[in-house]
């Protein structure tokens, strides 16, 4: 099973920062809805990362296995 890193995890949020904010910019210097997409993808990769990373409680963990 992949673990979860930190390091990784910081990587991400800081594009997706990045990505949300060039599109932000892009759409108030250039006044042009062409920018919004970037906006939109940012948003919906960061929900994404947060499904993934913070666990709900609907749902039991995994069996272990045990050897």
């Amino acid at each position: 099973m992949i673990g979860f890193s930190f390091g990784a995890f910081l990587v991400y949020l800081a594009a997706l920062t990045l990505m949300v904010g060039g599109g932000f910019y892009g759409l108030i210097a250039s006044k042009h809805p062409a920018f919004l997409v970037p906006i939109l993808m940012g948003l919906f990769f960061f929900y994404l990362c947060w499904e993934a990373v913070v666990e709900t409680g609907d749902r039991p963990p995994p069996p272990s296995k045990q050897r």
